[in-house]
């Protein structure tokens, strides 16, 4: 609370404040360890270089179970590499589906510089890899997206087949999560300078337009991207078979530990196959 303070007089005492966000600035890139140090159990491992349409190599890995009927396209939010995925693996270790998950361009291993045109794209090649060029029948396809991961399994779901989608700790829109990340009482005071392809992402208008089944899930404590966003994703959904989770003393980052978590992908994985 003095932090807030503090903060408050020196906006008060320098008048209203502009805060620029650039493409660049969005994407929390890093780079990465290789799969041999980073053991995977219950699956096999193949690992895939993915060529864009605008000539980058995407790392992927296709993480196939001899059991499967599915396969998931994970889009991880900022800042996700494949080698923090070890709680997301272990969720899905009890289901019967491929898990395939992707170091968007600039991150990890994969080629190039990250912006919003660039990582639809490679959306769209990792899309195309699983469908034509990966090594097993992959079954039906679902895409699932958490946090800046939501727009691309949203934009997914809205241009290319989907057996159904799902939305963990999503964002609306730009416009919304940058509000959220600005106390209230110094709201008058700052004004986001937005890139327009970053701002044009909006997820309450992509969701009015699919169809396919819907999971929603969000924590109780989620202070990125609150709950209130998923019931309000929910609300515009145009999907007839759709379901909202609010994870108990969930925060952003720590859902695919839950139980819940795990029993309501196993639940919602096995609807769309019954």
């Amino acid at each position: 609370m003095k932090n807030l303070i503090t903060v408050l007089i020196l906006i008060l005492l320098t008048g209203c404040t502009t805060i620029e966000i650039s493409e660049p600035d969005v994407f929390d890139r890093h780079s990465t360890i290789s799969a041999d140090q980073f053991p995977l159990h219950d699956y096999q491992l193949h690992e895939m270089e993915i060529e864009t349409d605008d000539g980058e190599t995407i790392h992927s890995w296709f993480l196939e179970r001899d059991d499967a009927d599915a396969t998931v396209i994970y889009f991880g939010g900022n800042g996700f590499l494949m080698v923090k995925s070890r709680s997301l693996i272990d969720a899905y270790s009890g289901i019967p589906v491929n898990l395939v998950m992707f170091d968007y361009r600039g991150y990890g291993r994969s080629t190039g510089t990250p912006d919003v045109a660039g990582i639809k794209s490679d959306s769209r090649a990792v899309y195309e890899a699983v469908r034509n060029d990966f090594p097993a029948d992959t079954g039906p396809l679902y895409l699932h997206g958490h946090s800046m991961g939501t727009f691309l399994a949203a934009y997914m779901a809205d241009t290319h087949e989907a057996a159904g989608y799902i939305l963990e700790s999503p964002i609306t829109n730009v416009d919304q999560m940058t509000r959220q990340l600005v106390p209230w009482l110094l709201r008058p005071f700052i004004r986001f300078r937005i890139d327009q392809p970053v701002k044009d992402e909006n997820n309450l208008t992509r969701v009015s337009n699919i169809e396919v089944p819907l999971l929603l899930m969000g924590g109780e404590r989620d202070e990125i991207t609150p709950f209130s966003m998923a019931e309000e994703l929910y609300r515009e959904s145009a999907s007839a078979e759709k379901e909202l989770v609010k994870i108990e003393r969930g925060t952003h980052n720590d859902l695919p530990n839950s139980e819940i978590y795990r029993r309501t992908l196993t639940d919602f994985l096995r609807a769309g196959r019954d």
